[in-house]
């Protein structure tokens, strides 16, 4: 069985190939996943089925998208990191963000584990 931080840089691989197929693997079916935004938005899914929808449906905005993990702190039944968010869009977000327009962002995620699985990621950006 992998350790956590090797499941999450499989995650971190898979994301930023956006092989969404592989990446599902990691998560428990109940998964928990919450992306709170700068701006005050939060999405949120409770389930892996939710999830893969959503990451799916996500890729149609980006040309290209990578996460880099900056620093990380690991225990038993957690990860924590730091990282910088790079992306391309692929289509118009809004008035200010175009199409080809580049995004960076400092950000942290935060991984829970239960089984081998991941059973809960918060991303604050």
């Amino acid at each position: 069985m992998k350790n956590n931080r090797q499941l999450v840089e499989d995650y971190i691989e898979f994301y930023n190939n956006q092989n969404v197929s592989s990446m599902m693997m990691l998560f428990a079916e109940d998964v928990i996943f919450e992306s709170v935004s700068n701006s005050g938005e939060t999405t949120k899914t409770t389930s892996k089925k939710e999830l893969e929808h959503l990451a799916n449906s996500s890729l149609q905005f980006f040309k290209e998208r990578k996460q880099t993990s900056i620093n990380w702190i690991v225990d038993e039944e957690s990860v924590a990191i730091e990282i910088d968010y790079r992306a391309i869009l692929a289509k118009d977000l809004s008035r200010e963000l175009k199409a080809g327009a580049e995004i960076k962002i400092r950000g942290a995620s935060f991984f829970t584990f239960k089984n081998g699985l991941i059973t809960r990621l918060t991303d604050y950006m």
